[in-house]
């Protein structure tokens, strides 16, 4: 749906039916945030008025924006209270903010604040793998949050990682290379920490669409819903269902030699195999 009249930051989510009091994970643009009319400090004030007492507020903190290949090449030294939020404004203004705390993730690290914080960001990195199961972005999913896109595009959904983590045996190639690489992470003390990574192949990054999920699933309002305003895009996912048909859907695609949706374009690089 398109909109061209101007909303205010909290009509905005009341449109997009995201919940109160719950886990929300937000990923944003303050760039398409303003040409949509809204800014960024007052987005911010509102997000955390909405999620209330009983909710929790979650960004994305990455500390780089290359291919997660280039940067573990870097051997990073991540400080959890100073390593700035390079993937935009928003989340390095929410990292500044009170009461707000870091998962030790060297690479895809969340900030959160609110009821349930403290255990969405754990209090080790989930080694080696990012997207495993003792991840911040498993623990948000087993909390049924909801995703909330602002300014950003169908395809901006860092879950996507989750699902290829746990499915990817059913996939010809894994999501992950098979070297680790070696990270340094530095605590809310000052204490330094070795962390092993497994690395996400380019292509999985680069080529990945989660857009097309929405496509193929085909799902209600309740679960899904976008609007567009001057050109900005805007969405919210309800992740717990969106997690169960993408994992249904990778394997009913495994069963007949086929990519998932999201992935249809390794399939040139990366042939399924038919089934025996």
């Amino acid at each position: 749906m398109s909109d061209s009249r101007p909303f205010e930051p909290a009509a905005l989510l009341a449109a997009l039916g995201v919940p109160r009091n719950r886990v929300l994970y937000v990923q944003s643009s303050a760039d398409w945030l303003q040409r949509a009319g809204l800014h960024a400090p007052e987005m911010l004030s509102t997000l955390i008025d909405w999620v209330g007492s009983d909710g929790t507020l979650v960004m994305p903190s990455y500390p780089f924006h290359s291919t997660h290949a280039e940067y573990l090449a870097s051997s990073p030294v991540f400080d959890a209270r100073r390593t700035p939020a390079r993937i935009g404004l928003l989340p390095e203004m929410f990292r500044r903010s009170p009461h707000v705390v870091r998962s030790l993730d060297p690479d895809f690290c969340v900030c959160a604040r609110g009821a349930e914080a403290d255990a969405i960001v754990g209090t080790a990195p989930a080694e080696p793998d990012p997207f495993g199961p003792d991840s911040s972005y498993q623990r948000m999913l087993d909390r049924g949050a909801t995703m909330v896109g602002l300014g950003v595009s169908l395809n901006t959904n860092s879950f996507i990682h989750v699902i290829d983590s746990r499915a990817g045996c059913q996939y010809p190639v894994q999501a992950y290379e098979e070297h680790e690489f070696a990270t340094t992470a530095i605590d809310g003390d000052g204490l330094s920490r070795n962390v092993r990574r497994v690395c996400l192949r380019p292509p999985f990054q680069e080529l990945t669409k989660p857009s097309a999920i929405g496509l193929e699933m085909q799902p209600p309002s309740t679960v899904f819903a976008t609007l567009e305003i001057g050109g900005a895009r805007f969405f919210r996912w309800e992740l717990a269902t969106w997690s169960a048909w993408s994992l249904s859907h990778a394997a009913t695609q495994a069963a007949v030699g086929k990519w998932p949706c999201w992935l249809a374009r390794l399939a040139d690089a990366f042939p399924m195999a038919p089934p025996s």
